[in-house]
């Protein structure tokens, strides 16, 4: 900071290079953090998974999985009961699910769910789980798993989850009379997809609709407590009234476990699989720890089970470097692209914020909705048998677990199903695109000063010009040089001569003194105006973040006016609501600035405000991507070149 107040630090040679390079500069910045990230794609460049928990032990069993034809039974029965009972309906079979896990000796519990849409409307809906406890023998119900799988009915625009749900309890069939568990398996069949999840897991960590605890550490759904017209209730969205309740009401779990270690679940369509896509992505861009994603892919290849991820296939291997290099750009892609929505991709992802490793195996066939990968036609399909397999491989590596999954990355990209990169490595693409920002609010910032210390120096150079022309305008110079050149003139002469030089000497001084005067007024009130300036544009910038955190929360408010005045549901009303507002703001903020000051803003004030921009939205990529890389990738990306 003190070359930046020095008031020579004009004439310091790097902030003449800066001056001059700090364009090209930034440009390379900017490409090389575009080359960097795709380079990472290559073989050389990323590295071979590997296992850091070695209390894991993965394929070192011996499985003993026999439930294939309980599996097809459970399936045949399932889909029966669907099409008997619920063919034209979309609740749950909880009779059903009830009494075969009663039978399979599980400690069975429902779990009930209420939500009351947050947009209002007086919407509610309602939910209600299903989940069975198979206790460990050798423990006393201190650690959990959790193997659960979403139920769909068969009117769902998504796949059907029948066969996973089939597995499951074929899978529960057979782990109930083993005595090697060290922990309880919680088998979970929840309703409303995420819905159901959330609510479940809120109700057993004790979230219930009544702590405070709720709203500060996880911040959940809220809305306000009354319904009106009145402005009060109106401006509640905002966060300004005190009475509010939450809008998911999770309830309260009759049965639990003890603390959940890791979470497995199932989204398996067809009793016989192409292969299987294991789903990572959570909410927010959370992963899980990078053990638990290598122990799903090893066990998958112990199984005789194919899996992919993104654009990575286990089932193609090539030799080619470019192909392969191409191959592990585009599954870096499809990854950045799934964290950046910051939606989970499956039930796993809301287990993450809670502090549990949880993936989501998907089955998929050759004629799946997702694509159809190459050579799937040939690959040998995998039944019930080589998935209770691998399910049961799983479970039994995860049983081994001593303490929480810690030792391993969790933040990381894949580049294939064998292939991770960590933080280390691709933290250094975002960081040039940040400095490329930072380069050019420095580059800004010294123009600023330049431009003030120029106009400075012609402030000073004022009043030399003026004392040197009046001094030229004094008469009895030359009558001065020619007394030294003609000493014969009498002294007389010199006399008169010389009292119009003190005359012109004392004018000269009036002069200097005056112009002193002139520029002490000028830089005095040059200061003034820099000071409101700078009032002017911080008063302006925080109404910019004002009106932000407005529109942020504006679609309560929105869906209000929409709902009572326009008689518009809360979807649309929401979304012309903020159509609305986005181009009244692109009217309006050309004038912003005007409101707190009188005229239009100079270049410098232009370039302060540019500068605080710059330093803002650097810190604010460099913060978001320590969290959610991609997505913090993605933003620097797009806002360096503007």
């Amino acid at each position: 900071m003190g070359l930046l107040s020095d008031p020579e630090y004009g004439s310091v040679k790097w902030v003449r290079v800066l001056k001059k390079i700090h364009g090209p500069l930034c440009f390379l910045c900017y490409i090389g953090a575009l080359i960097w990230f795709v380079m990472l794609g290559h073989r050389e460049f990323n590295n071979e998974t590997y296992f850091s928990e070695n209390a894991l032990l993965p394929g070192l069993v011996t499985n003993e999985f026999n439930g294939e034809q309980a599996a097809k039974q459970f399936y045949n029965e399932f889909l029966q009961e669907l099409e008997d009972k619920y063919n034209d309906m979309d609740e749950m079979p909880i009779p059903w699910l009830v009494g075969k896990m009663s039978q399979l000796h599980l400690e069975v519990y429902t779990h009930n769910f209420t939500l009351n849409y947050p947009l209002g409307q007086g919407q509610v809906f309602k939910g209600t789980n299903v989940y069975g406890i198979l206790r460990a023998p050798r423990t006393s119900s201190l650690e959990a798993l959790v193997v659960s799988a979403p139920y769909r009915p068969l009117g769902s625009h998504q796949k059907g989850t029948a066969a996973g749900i089939a597995l499951m309890l074929a899978f529960a069939q057979f782990a109930r009379p083993q005595k090697y568990w060290a922990k309880d398996i919680i088998f979970l069949v929840t309703e409303h997809e995420q819905l159901g999840m959330q609510a479940w897991l809120e109700a057993y960590h004790g979230l219930q609709s009544d702590t405070e605890t709720f709203y500060s550490s996880l911040g959940s759904f809220w809305k306000p407590g009354t319904t009106g017209k009145k402005l009060e209730q109106m401006l509640a969205g905002f966060g300004w009234s005190n009475e509010h309740q939450k809008c998911l009401d999770p309830g309260k779990l009759k049965g639990r476990s003890g603390s959940i270690q890791a979470a497995i679940n199932l989204e398996i369509h067809d009793p016989k699989i192409k292969y299987i896509e294991v789903k990572v992505e959570g909410l927010n861009g959370q992963l899980p720890n990078l053990d638990l994603v290598n122990l799903v892919h090893k066990l998958c290849v112990k199984s005789g089970i194919h899996h992919s991820y993104k654009n990575s296939y286990s089932w193609i291997r090539t030799r080619n470097k470019m192909e392969e290099w191409m191959n592990g750009i585009w599954t870096m892609l499809g990854m950045v692209s799934t964290q950046i929505a910051g939606v989970p991709n499956g039930n796993h992802g809301l287990f993450h914020r809670f502090g549990i490793e949880a993936v989501t195996l998907e089955g998929r066939s050759a004629n799946d909705m997702a694509g159809t990968p190459p050579k799937v036609n040939s690959l040998s399909p995998a039944n019930f048998y080589r998935l209770g397999v691998a399910l049961e491989s799983i479970l039994r590596s995860l049983n081994n677990l001593l303490e929480r999954f810690h030792q391993s990355y969790f933040f990381y990209l894949l580049a294939a199903t064998n292939r991770f990169i960590s933080i280390g490595q691709y933290m250094p693409s975002l960081c040039l695109l940040c400095v490329a920002m930072l380069i050019r609010a420095l580059a800004l910032w010294v123009s600023i000063q330049q431009d003030a210390d120029e106009e400075d120096k012609q402030i000073d150079e004022q009043p030399k010009r003026k004392a040197k022309t009046s001094e030229s305008e004094v008469p009895g110079d030359n009558d001065n040089e020619e007394v030294v050149e003609q000493t014969q003139e009498t002294t007389l002469r010199h006399r008169k001569k010389s009292e119009p030089k003190v005359l012109g000497d004392k004018e000269a001084k009036e002069a200097s003194n005056k112009a002193k005067k002139e520029k002490k007024h000028k830089k005095t009130k040059k200061l003034e105006e820099s000071r409101m300036s700078i009032v002017n544009i911080g008063a302006n910038y925080l109404l910019v973040h004002l009106i932000g955190y407005g529109v942020m929360n504006s679609p309560l408010l929105l869906s209000q006016i929409g709902s009572q005045y326009f008689d518009l549901l809360s979807e649309v009303a929401v979304y012309y609501g903020l159509v609305a507002i986005s181009v009244l703001l692109a009217i309006v903020t050309p004038f912003l600035p005007r409101l707190l000051r009188a005229g239009r803003m100079s270049t410098e004030e232009m370039a302060l405000v540019n500068i605080l921009v710059l330093v803002e939205v650097s810190t604010a990529c460099l913060t978001v991507g320590m969290h959610n890389f991609p997505l913090g990738l993605a933003a620097a990306a797009l806002y360096t070149p503007l």
